[in-house]
């Protein structure tokens, strides 16, 4: 049997009566925590350029737009949430690149068209997170290949896909043409061309807007009769070779054995994943050290070849350049910036944090380069050994290389629902902010998602 076919299978005979508990229960926190991302990310360039762009297409007004009062097309909808979610790089992240932005964007404009129950949206979004992670996997590159081309969101239209093909129903013939559709409309593998050497980052980044879209479509075409390869993950001239890989591990791709979901990764930190380990790192110098950011001449930041070669920016021309510099990210920290207001030129821009961002320094420690391989190349595992340099010459240092929020260092669930409201509450009431939370920590008993999503 193909390898698309036996994840199709799978995808098609899943259940939420046999769903585990603690699988329920991962997903609601990452409905919640993507949500809060989508309200947070709203408020960006990315976030108001979507939206003007939403507003303008416009159509049936059957999904919102996180953040403001739109409602539009679904497929816009799941476009400008999706780039919402992902504009401050606070959304979840694992294996996949960043799952939930995609899949989370996807499921909920498709579920609020479609007026789903709880039961069917926390479905849809596990059959999205088990797809992309199981095709990004089982595709990742060589190291090697790796550094010339990889994609992240490219995985996530199988996801996106996989998601609305349960809201939707579908059967298993027109699920396998949904995964044909998804291939053939994915995103390029971008992400050698991710900006470093140019002026800034650019906007569209991890590319997780797209494929939110893409994945809509593909399960809606399939539904109609549209056909697409029933094959696009299989063999010599399958999917793994359309998104520039030199390797597909086809046995990683259809063991269902285990949940994915259960692996994906919260962020405590408004910023790159690869940044985390440094930023937790620092934490644990300031919780054992008492000084200032006045007192520091200089932070020098020992880690593994990508860091030290593409994370060193000192001046940002974009609020994106900030969430991609460790030295910005250094100094936002130690000036205790609160995290959701990171993106903010008035923050970022201040002569106190560009000028104590001057004094960081990252450097590549062929040893941390070395256990970063060895370590399976987690976005989570980022070997990082942070070291202050004071006025009075004490060099407090600190050492890293399992991220804060990962399956191993969970966040807790008073840190996560403060993530929530710092994120929210400038945009929602308190009253509804609490409503929101508690709807969707029972989202089993939703009866209709959009009584829910209109709170917001």
């Amino acid at each position: 049997m193909s390898a698309t076919r036996q994840l199709a299978e799978y995808v098609t005979g899943m259940e939420f009566a046999r769903l585990p508990r603690a699988v329920v229960a991962k997903c609601k926190e990452l409905l919640l925590d993507a949500v809060a991302c989508g309200i947070g990310g709203s408020r960006t360039p990315i976030g108001r350029i979507v939206t003007d762009f939403a507003r303008e297409i416009g159509g049936f007004p059957d999904a919102r737009v996180l953040g403001s009062d739109l409602r539009c097309a679904c497929t816009a909808a799941a476009y400008a949430n999706a780039s919402s979610i992902n504009a401050l790089d606070y959304d979840d992240t694992g294996r996949a690149g960043h799952p939930g932005s995609s899949i989370i964007a996807a499921a909920l404009a498709l579920g609020e068209k479609i007026a789903a129950d709880g039961p069917a949206l926390i479905l849809a979004c596990v059959a999205g997170y088990e797809t992309a992670t199981r095709v990004a996997r089982a595709i990742e590159p060589t190291w090697e290949r790796y550094q010339q081309v990889h994609g992240i969101g490219t995985a996530h239209t199988f996801g996106s896909m996989a998601a609305c093909t349960k809201l939707l129903n579908l059967n298993l013939e027109q699920t396998l043409n949904a995964f044909g559709i998804a291939g053939a409309s994915a995103p390029v593998a971008h992400a050698g061309k991710f900006g470093w050497t140019d002026k800034s980052i650019p906007h569209v980044k991890d590319n997780v807007a797209w494929p939110a879209e893409a994945g809509l479509r593909a399960a809606w075409l399939a539904q109609k009769g549209y056909e697409g390869s029933e094959s696009i993950l299989d063999g010599e001239r399958g999917f793994w070779v359309m998104a520039g890989s030199d390797r597909c591990d086809f046995a990683r791709l259809t063991d269902v054995a285990a949940y994915e979901i259960v692996d994906v990764s919260l962020k405590p930190y408004p910023c790159c994943r690869w940044i985390h380990t440094t930023l937790d790192a620092l934490g644990e110098i300031q919780k054992d050290h008492s000084f200032e950011p006045a007192d520091i001449t200089a932070v020098n930041v020992y880690s593994n070849q990508p860091l030290a070669d593409f994370f060193g920016k000192t001046i940002p021309r974009t609020f994106v350049d900030v969430e991609f510099s460790v030295p910005c990210a250094v100094a936002l920290k130690l000036h205790k910036v609160p995290y959701s207001q990171w993106h903010e030129p008035r923050r970022w821009q201040s002569p106190d944090i560009l000028a104590l961002a001057a004094k960081v320094a990252v450097h590549l420690d062929p040893s941390y380069q070395d256990l970063y391989l060895a370590l399976d190349r987690g976005s989570s595992r980022i070997p990082s050994r942070v070291e202050i340099t004071l006025k009075g010459g004490q060099r407090p240092s600190a050492y890293a290389d399992v991220a804060r929020g990962s399956p191993q260092k969970p966040m807790s669930d008073a840190a996560r629902i403060a993530k929530v409201r710092d994120l929210m509450e400038a945009t929602v009431s308190s009253a509804i902010l609490e409503e929101f939370i508690r709807q969707i920590e029972h989202a089993e008993g939703i009866h209709d998602i959009r009584q829910v999503l209109s709170l917001l």
